[in-house]
């Protein structure tokens, strides 16, 4: 029911000592179950000087500062929860176990200042009038009212429900695997010859063009054996007449 309060709205514990001492009286001490620290447990360190940390501490820190036990810390956490119900527990400690800058600070008000617990719960009631009227409001709103839900009875049905008669059906599937086998073997075949007329094909072209070849080649030979003979003719006309073998003057005709 507290969750509504704002941490900010919480004056700082500081004053809690300088208003005990700002009286002139002698701040009573506390009894032995209340003692929150004293030099028994702490050693040395029987007047510390409140810490007011910037960030979240884990009790070994706290109990280091103020030299008491870590239980002495735990105890103080407990004595904050119930002299401020406003906080919510999350207000104060987080879930790694770390106090909260705001618990430190109350733990450390508690223990400097030298009062008993209910007269240091007086003190910070006094100091935070609008925490404490706050509380107490919403202590004193009655809790919401229960919204009961509406009963669900059952009660077995007597109106028979109709079934209506239904015909059976009958179907027939037929069977196309053996179509299918026959189908598929026809089109193996029919691939397989036109495999076999396409390679026959090819060997009839290549053949063509080899036999192409050849009589090309044949043409052209005897064609250069020809040219070849007339010029060797020739030659032999011209050279006979160098050596005089043959007469330039045409042949007389006889008469």
């Amino acid at each position: 029911m507290s969750e509504y309060l704002d941490v900010s709205t919480s004056q700082p514990m500081t004053d809690a000592f300088t208003h005990s001492q700002g009286t002139g009286v002698q701040p009573p001490l506390d009894a032995p179950s209340e003692l929150p620290a004293t030099s028994h447990e702490g050693g040395t360190n029987v007047h510390p000087t409140l810490w007011c940390p910037t960030e979240p501490q884990f009790t070994k820190a706290i109990a280091q500062h103020y030299g008491v036990s870590r239980k002495s810390v735990q105890q103080w956490f407990q004595k904050v929860k119930d002299a401020c119900p406003w906080f919510t527990e999350r207000d104060l400690k987080l879930p790694d176990e770390r106090y909260t800058s705001l618990c430190i600070e109350l733990m450390g008000s508690y223990r400097t200042s030298g009062l008993p617990f209910d007269a240091w719960k007086a003190q910070l009631w006094e100091q935070n009038p609008d925490l404490v009227a706050a509380y107490q409001i919403a202590q004193s709103q009655p809790p919401a009212a229960a919204v009961t839900s509406g009963a669900i009875t059952l009660q077995p049905s007597k109106v028979p429900l109709p079934v209506h008669d239904i015909a059976p059906l009958n179907l027939t599937v037929l069977d196309s695997t053996e179509r299918l086998t026959e189908a598929i073997t026809s089109l193996n075949s029919t691939l397989q010859q036109f495999v076999s007329n396409d390679q026959a094909l090819q060997d009839a072209l290549k053949q063509h063009a080899a036999q192409k070849g050849s009589r090309l080649g044949t043409e052209l030979a005897i064609a250069e054996i020809g040219s070849m003979m007339q010029a060797t003719d020739s030659a032999r006309v011209e050279l006979a007449k160098k050596l005089g073998l043959l007469n330039d003057s045409p042949c007389p005709q006889s008469t």
